[in-house]
C-alpha cells in the first residue's frame, strides 16, 4: 500500500511538471524530468523495500577507488 502511495505521487508529480513545462520545444525537457523523476522513485521504493540499488556513487566504487588505491600503492603510499 506504502509503495502505491508514493507511485501514485510520483506520477501526480510528473503530471503537474509537464502541465508547467508546456511550450515550444519542451520536450526534452519533460524526458529529463520524467527520468529524473523514475530514478528517484526508483531509490525510494528500493529504500522502503530495503533492497539493494545502484546508486551515484556505484560507478566510483567500483572503478576508480580501486585506480585510486592502486596509483597510491604505485607511488610507495
Amino acid at each position: 500500500m506504502k509503495i502505491a502511495v508514493i507511485l501514485g505521487l510520483y506520477i501526480l508529480a510528473f503530471w503537474r511538471g509537464c502541465v508547467l513545462l508546456q511550450g515550444h520545444k519542451r520536450k526534452l525537457h519533460r524526458l529529463w524530468f520524467g527520468c529524473i523523476l523514475v530514478y528517484c522513485a526508483y531509490v525510494h521504493i528500493c529504500g522502503i523495500t530495503e533492497t539493494p540499488h545502484f546508486g551515484v556513487s556505484a560507478l566510483y566504487i567500483a572503478y576508480f577507488q580501486p585506480a585510486g588505491r592502486a596509483i597510491i600503492k604505485w607511488l610507495g603510499g
